[in-house]
């Protein structure tokens, strides 16, 4: 697994309008998925949690079934 980013840089590159934090398939995490700003890089589970929870922040509405989440954006930019 790759260097994952710290939360202080994870939220900086959150708030750019291009970058999302994306949840992927992988089987190298016990989870079965992992999170990763793109373009940016590995997130850890507790950051993206803290990133999805940040009151600037929306989901996608684009899982693969209703409910289930995959990208999460943040609505204003500096």
């Amino acid at each position: 697994m790759a260097k994952p980013l710290s939360l202080r840089k994870a939220m900086n590159l959150i708030q750019q309008s291009e970058t999302r934090l994306v949840r992927m398939h992988t089987n190298t995490s016990p989870e079965g998925y992992a999170h990763y700003l793109i373009p940016g890089g590995y997130v850890e589970p507790w950051i993206a949690e803290k990133i999805k929870a940040h009151p600037g922040v929306v989901a996608g509405n684009d899982g693969l079934f209703p409910g289930h989440d995959q990208t999460w954006r943040m609505r204003t930019t500096r």
